[in-house]
């Protein structure tokens, strides 16, 4: 209950650096950038509420920390889908506050923001451009609105519908904010929900998708057609709205193919596009060919009978050619958060007297990647950290990557590498350069 956003960002790296389930800090850092939320927004919102920063820090944190413990839960489990963790971030009141549901109403005539029904599409479903426009922007914000945040027993976090808390710290401090004890959480309001009763009207699946998602009945009745209708519902049912978005949003097609190329961006090269590739074409590139594979894969239940399985897509990026061929090896350029995590990794070994061979504090880390332009939890833009390449090297910053190599290698205390050597290298070797430099070659370019 103490943790400032420094001190999740230092365990968020060195959980990175150490931990054994390598897959699964790839992939919470990938999903956590996906789906992006900005710390800072968060501590400015509870002004309203707190005037000691200190404090409206702690929640901010508290609110990153439990949506990465969610997705940290989902995807240990064998059954996630990606509606799983779409859920997990429209639920999240860091999300809910971030791009400003957090107050937005449809009722009364009112006009319902805007940015969430955008962003949802735009970037964490169906990408950029790719079978939406504004008409479906503005239809959907009706939707999202009454979805808010409050403060409830703690006990109550999941439920949207409770009452806020009623705990007092001091029996004489009266009811406001300062002095109540409880979680803020998703809170539904359902007087401030939205009219408009249909999305995507009028709107088909392209031909370039080709069969099945071209002669699949969607929610509409009409194949090919994608249109979304809401039954009239009333109270607090309204909620269902979005869960119906939700749910109709993770499986279209546009966000198969999307969410395909960002995990082929990740685990192969950054070459994938989406919204061009013709899945009807005799000759397709062995990269339309991959995101076509994983959008069959996506669209093939599992044994609980729901599509979306993360496992198996990216069970079919790991068997695929492009991703086991030797031309694959060493085509990323590392963010700052992966070249500061594997910086140390690289040396790391586990000493048999104990403690390891390379190590490193939160805060160095931090350090390195503030200096380099990527400050954890605080990105200001809702597409996330970029994951090109070109966007991260220049001049200064490759000198800034050379400068903490150094620092590595000659503090003592962050790495050993005359330890590691000893460790790993045959005593009657270690005054053989051939034989030192084959190891080192081999831990820092593998499949080189």
């Amino acid at each position: 209950g103490s943790a400032q956003v420094s001190d999740l960002r230092a365990w968020f790296t060195l959980r990175a650096v150490g931990a054994e389930r390598q897959l699964l800090e790839v992939l919470l850092q990938f999903f956590d950038n996906h789906f992006v939320t900005q710390h800072t927004k968060t501590v400015d919102y509870f002004q309203f509420a707190y005037s000691d920063f200190t404090l409206r820090n702690r929640i901010a944190t508290e609110l990153e920390l439990r949506d990465l413990n969610r997705w940290r839960t989902a995807l240990l489990n064998p059954a996630t889908t990606f509606k799983d963790l779409l859920t997990i971030s429209c639920e999240g009141p860091a999300m809910i506050i971030y791009l400003d549901t957090v107050s937005s109403r449809g009722d009364g005539g009112r006009v319902p923001n805007e940015n969430f029904s955008r962003e949802i599409m735009e970037l964490f479903s169906m990408g950029v451009d790719n079978g939406y426009d504004q008409t479906d922007i503005t239809d959907m914000s009706h939707a999202w609105a009454g979805w808010t945040v409050e403060m409830f027993p703690t006990t109550e976090v999941f439920n949207p519908f409770a009452a806020k808390t009623t705990t007092l710290l001091s029996p004489t401090g009266g009811g406001n904010y300062t002095n109540l004890v409880g979680s803020w959480a998703f809170y539904y309001r359902t007087g401030y929900h939205g009219t408009s009763r249909s999305i995507f009207t009028n709107k088909f699946v392209p031909a370039r998708f080709g069969a099945p998602w071209t002669t699949r009945t969607y929610a509409n009745a009409t194949p090919g057609s994608y249109q979304l209708t809401f039954p009239a519902r009333t109270g607090t049912n309204t909620i269902q709205d979005g869960y119906d978005i939700i749910a109709h949003l993770a499986n279209l097609p546009y966000t198969q193919e999307y969410i395909a190329v960002k995990l082929c961006r990740l685990f192969v090269h950054e070459h994938f596009v989406h919204g061009v590739y013709d899945y009807t074409a005799p000759n397709l590139s062995a990269e339309a060919a991959l995101v076509r594979d994983c959008m069959k894969a996506w669209d093939t239940p599992v044994g609980d009978g729901r599509k979306g399985n993360l496992r198996r897509v990216l069970t079919t990026i790991f068997d695929s050619s492009l991703f086991r061929q030797h031309a694959a090896s060493q085509q990323k350029v590392r963010t700052p958060f992966e070249f500061a995590v594997s910086s140390v990794r690289a040396l790391r070994a586990s000493r048999p007297t104990g403690g390891y061979t390379a190590d490193a504090t939160g805060a160095e880390l931090l350090s390195q990647m503030n200096r380099l332009g990527m400050s954890l939890f605080n990105r200001e833009e809702p597409d996330g950290w970029s994951e090109y390449g070109a966007d991260w090297i220049n001049t200064s910053s490759l000198m800034e990557r050379m400068r903490f190599v150094q620092q590595t290698l000659l503090r003592e205390k962050r790495a050993d590498p005359v330890g590691l050597v000893k460790l790993k290298v045959p005593s009657a070797k270690w005054r053989d350069a051939g034989a030192v430099t084959d190891y080192f070659l081999e831990v820092l370019y593998p499949g080189e």
